[in-house]
């Protein structure tokens, strides 16, 4: 009965009483018309001969009413139950995955399965039910009792309607339940115009699904798809939660800016009021709007209180700023500006900070100047700036300005900073580049420096390559592969002036850093010759490096040396693979590899040394054709490298659960190309007692003469989905001792339940202060949690540890609290004070303290990112939430 229904209502509303008066022409019979629905949903109207009396139709006949019994066969609003919430037991898989974090439940919108359903309604008919229906006046329409519409892809619920065709209106009461995509609004009563988007509402509760918005108000109206609500609510916590919420005289929210307004504000938490504004401008979803951003603040023992305050502005859709005025109690105020600006080809962020007049904070294990008495920095301006750009996205071309410098060394151990995207380094480095890329050539041009923060008297300023030009070409010819990589590059430095250290390739013949001009020419021809089984790849090389010097370095006479040395290589590895018989669903593979190298001895004693060191030795150095990084030096060798991988591989998913390598370099020849210009090729080779050397010459001179390295090995577990093991160590068979090991176990889910602990171990060369012999072996072992204790609160904790000199590092302990509206942190740190300039850091360290705090409101704002940054650099795996 309810499709009949629902047919009457559907014809009253759309053309009331279309056909005109009917008079029966028949004194035997009357006329009587026929209205049904055809299969497409249309009406087919037609008169009917029927036996009996014909009566006239009245001129104005009294309203009909109709009761059929409804079924479910007309629109369908659902009922809104808890505003669309639905708790996480009851959401889908695919529900839960779209869950923000912290949440226990999400938003839900009922689906709309109903004709035209995804219509606009301007484009739709009304379709009405409800149990009962009065029409008057042929355009107007009285709904009683559960009453349902919908237009297109708007719905409304009500217990009573009027549905007025001259006003084109829809006056609403009681229950009065409203729906577009992303939007519900409940109320007492309503009015709705058909033919806009405008609808006001008494008493109303409101929900925006996609920003998890909801509030209340005495009244909301929608013109032209803003909201205007009176004496209104709004926060983003699940229903039934006053964890936070703003309470407004007025507030407008449109959604199609993602903006807000509010006056007369008042955050409350917990319905206690914290915080008060006449006007508040705040976004509702992801997208940037000016305005306050939540404080930071924290407190140490040597800057006291540091609170800051930022300020957003949104000044354009492709560029914004940020300026964040700030408070340190010891210190004095300061201010940190950041730029953005973005395009379709660059990315560019410039980034400042000023610190005037520092009053010297109060660090209890600094002692003030004894002449003047002043701390520290005292009474000195400090700043930061920054230059972070990227260019050339999708392009042939590309440029890149990396650039940031600071008044002092101390400057992030002093004041660190707040809002900047700038990480303290030991190496600030300040780089400006521009690169153009063919099919078969790269070309870049760049200008490079470091400012190192350091305030070691030992310290070596590194040289400044102003420019450097590369030119590098590759080809591939079937299975033949052809390198030629050019590169010119002018060396300068900022003490060329003063003292170089001595015994090194950096003095000129006056004792002042050398500086000059350097060409690298590095071509090489491989045949790559790969079979599903394993390859072959020898390689020919030439590598020719000559320099214009402004001086020759000490002890030569040539201000022009250059050197030509050939390199052979021979690289070879088989592929082996087998089903696992202990394992089921497993392949094992034995991947061994030989890696054979020679280059012929060349004397550079008469070659600078600009940018070069010896690599760090691992694994993976068992396979490279030289022992040196950076472009000064060719080592000389013949050797042999022999390796051992071994693989289980998920046959279903080809997930690597466990790879393990070993290997080791037999060397046929001693080595004769050094950094140290006392252990030269005549020297080494008259060499009779290693013992009377120094240490570090020693350790030096053993690497060269030695007939094999030490044993590399590492390893790699994946224990589970989320448990991993990994492991490396260098053992040196001659001393029989480990020069060099790592080993770790990690559990990350994904979700932030991180646990690592790991240790750490490298072997250095002991240091002599006076009498004394300084251990300077690194021995560390750390650990670091982010452990749930309930359903939005986390343990958050690191411990790292020096072994070798019986202190702590770095000690943080704190808690995190995490829910769908709010999140909270604290933290307790402690940490080394260590300045590199001490002798002896074993004793002379302090450690200083500190407490931070960071509160964010989700959907409205927060304080910072301090801890957040923190966590990062000190949980393995941390990712901040949003």
């Amino acid at each position: 009965m309810r499709s009949q229904f629902v047919q009457t209502s559907t014809l009253i509303l759309s053309g009331l009483l279309l056909a005109p008066s009917i008079h029966a022409e028949s004194s035997s019979g009357k006329m009587q018309w026929e209205c049904k629905a055809s299969p497409s949903g249309e009406w087919q109207c037609g008169e009917r001969s029927l036996p009996g009396r014909t009566f006239s139709r009245p001129t104005h006949p009294e309203p009909e009413a109709y009761e059929p019994e409804p079924d479910d066969d007309g629109p369908k609003v659902e009922l809104a139950r808890n505003l669309d919430w639905v708790e996480q037991d009851a959401l889908t898989e695919e529900q839960q995955k779209t869950m923000a974090p912290g949440c226990c439940g999400a938003y839900v919108e009922p689906p709309r399965d109903y004709p035209e359903s995804d219509l606009d309604p301007a484009d739709a008919p009304l379709r009405v039910a409800s149990e009962t229906t009065e029409v008057e006046q042929e355009n107007v329409a009285h709904l009683r009792g559960k009453v349902q519409l919908t237009q297109g892809y708007r719905q409304v619920r009500s217990q009573n309607a009027t549905v007025d065709q001259n006003t084109r209106t829809v006056d609403l009461d009681g229950d009065v339940q409203f729906r577009e995509p992303g939007l519900l609004l409940t109320g007492d009563h309503a009015q709705i115009n058909m033919d806009t988007k405008d609808v006001t509402i008494d008493n109303a509760t409101y929900l925006l699904h996609e920003s998890n918005v909801r509030g209340t108000a005495t009244q909301m109206n929608r013109r032209d798809a803003v909201f205007y609500i009176d004496n209104a609510t709004y926060t983003t916590c699940e229903p039934g939660s006053n964890a936070w919420q703003l309470v407004s005289s007025e507030v407008d929210i449109n959604p199609e800016t993602g903006i807000a307004h509010a006056k007369h504000v008042r955050l409350e938490v917990k319905d206690i009021p914290i915080m008060y504004a006449p006007w508040l401008r705040f976004p509702i979803d992801d997208r940037r709007a000016s305005g306050l951003l939540f404080p930071s603040f924290q407190f140490g023992d040597e800057n006291g209180i540091d609170f800051a305050q930022p300020i957003y502005l949104n000044l354009a859709p492709n560029y914004d700023a940020t300026i964040t005025p700030r408070y340190i109690q010891e210190r004095g105020p300061m201010a940190e500006v950041e730029l953005r600006h973005l395009s379709k080809l660059t990315n560019t962020v410039l980034g400042g900070a000023f610190l005037s007049d520092d009053d010297g904070g109060d660090d209890d294990d600094e002692e003030p100047d004894v002449i003047t008495g002043d701390r520290n920095y005292e009474g000195e301006d400090r700043w930061l700036v920054s230059v972070d750009h990227e260019g050339g996205f999708g392009k042939r071309w590309s440029t890149l300005v990396d650039y940031t410098k600071v008044s002092d060394s101390d400057y992030f151990r002093d004041l660190d900073n707040t809002t900047l995207e700038v990480n303290s380094q030991t190496h600030l480095k300040q780089v400006a580049s521009t690169s153009y890329r063919l099919d078969h050539w790269f070309f870049n041009i760049k200008g490079q420096k470091f400012q190192t923060l350091n305030d070691d008297f030992r310290r070596i300023e590194q040289y400044k390559q102003l420019p450097r030009v590369d030119a590098n070409g590759d080809y591939r010819f079937g299975d033949f592969l052809v390198n030629l990589d050019n590169q010119y590059t002018y060396f300068d430095h900022n003490d060329d002036d003063n003292l170089a250290p001595t015994n090194t390739y950096m003095q000129d013949d006056l004792g002042t850093f050398v500086t000059g001009e350097r060409l690298r020419l590095n071509y090489s021809v491989t045949w790559d010759k790969q079979w599903a089984w394993g390859y072959f790849r020898p390689t020919a090389k030439v590598r020719h490096l000559t320099y214009n010097l402004d001086d020759p370095i000490m002890g030569q006479n040539d201000d022009s040396p250059s050197v030509t040395v050939p390199t052979g290589v021979i690289d070879a590895g088989i592929y082996l693979e087998r089903d696992t018989t202990w394992l089921q669903g497993f392949t094992q593979t034995l991947e061994p590899r030989v890696y054979m190298v020679h280059t012929k001895y060349e004397d550079q004693s008469d070659i600078p040394d600009f940018d070069t060191s010896l690599m760090t030795f691992s694994y993976s150095q068992l396979f490279r054709d030289d022992r040196f990084t950076g472009g000064d030096r060719i080592g000389d060798t013949e050797q042999i490298s022999v390796g051992l991988t071994s693989r289980l591989i998920d046959q279903n998913t080809g997930v690597e659960w466990l790879r393990a390598s070993f290997g080791q370099i037999f060397y046929l020849d001693d080595r004769y190309v050094t950094l140290n210009p006392t252990l030269n090729k005549s020297f080494l080779k008259a060499l009779g007692d290693p013992d009377s050397l120094s240490a570090a010459q020693r350790e030096v001179a053993a690497d060269m003469l030695r007939d094999e390295s030490a044993y590399a090995a590492e390893i790699a577990l994946r224990l589970s989905e989320n448990w991993r093991a990994q492991a490396d160590l260098l053992y040196d068979e001659d001393d029989s001792q480990l020069d060099r090991g790592t080993a770790s176990l990690r559990y990350n889910d994904r979700n932030n339940r991180l646990f690592n602990v790991s240790y750490r171990f490298n072997r250095r060369i002991p240091r002599i202060v006076g009498n004394e012999i300084i251990d300077t072996d690194i021995e560390q072992a750390d650990f670091s949690t982010m452990l749930p204790i309930g359903r939005n609160w986390s343990l958050i904790a690191k411990h790292n540890f020096d072994l070798t000199n019986s202190r702590e590092l770095e000690t943080f302990f704190g808690f995190q609290y995490d829910s769908c509206c709010w999140r909270f942190s604290l933290l307790a740190r402690r940490w080394l004070d260590r300045d590199d300039y001490i002798l002896l850091p074993d004793e002379d360290l302090e450690e200083d303290d500190g407490i931070f705090f960071q509160i964010q409101f989700k959907g409205l704002a927060g304080s910072g990112r301090k801890v957040d940054a923190l966590l990062e650099d000190g949980i393995y795996g941390y990712v901040p939430t949003e």
